[in-house]
């Protein structure tokens, strides 16, 4: 009898334990964040609409977009805060971690795109010099959304590309608005 009611008890736990984490799914936050605003560049609002904006294009596209700003490098290069920054914080999707990260610093105001996984590829060096040319007038003209939204957007567009024909690269860019 003692054993009977000892399975029932188990199998109870057992199966509250496979219910819960379903039911909390909703409220879940992801983690890393896709925005980590830790220089207060923008609003509640304006970070808010941009993690929507990441989360979507994101899950979407299944290549993490981030966006990382800092007031201090802690004695980093741009590119070796940004890299460590990605690989530390768990960014990627998928087993190869595919993503691509922007860092602005506001130490150097200086900034980095960091890619891995298939962001290598979607992302090749003439791409991320065209990224950078549309996005960069308004980072430095202080528009930090504007540049941000701009960023993301061609990162989609980026992506699109790279996974219906072949990457945006030198001598096969889009045409400048």
């Amino acid at each position: 009898m003692k054993k009977r009611f000892l399975a029932v008890i188990i199998t109870i736990l057992l199966a509250m334990s496979a219910v819960l984490p379903a039911s909390a799914e909703g409220a879940y936050l992801r983690e890393p964040p896709l925005v980590a605003d830790h220089a207060d560049l923008l609003d509640d609002d304006e970070e808010s609409k941009l993690t929507e904006l990441l989360e979507e294009i994101s899950e979407r596209q299944r290549c993490d977009v981030v966006v990382v700003t800092t007031d201090t490098l802690e004695g980093k290069s741009a590119m070796e805060y940004a890299d460590d920054y990605y690989d530390y914080n768990g960014y990627g999707y998928g087993e190869d971690r595919d993503g691509i990260l922007l860092l602005v610093s506001m130490e150097d105001r200086d900034y980095w795109i960091s890619t891995c996984g298939f962001g290598i590829t979607a992302f090749t060096d003439a791409g991320i010099e065209y990224i950078s040319d549309e996005f960069v007038p308004y980072l430095s003209d202080g528009d930090y959304e504007t540049a941000f939204i701009e960023y993301a957007s061609l990162c989609d567009k980026f992506l699109t590309q790279a996974y219906e024909e072949e990457p945006y690269d030198v001598g096969n860019m889009p045409r400048r608005s």
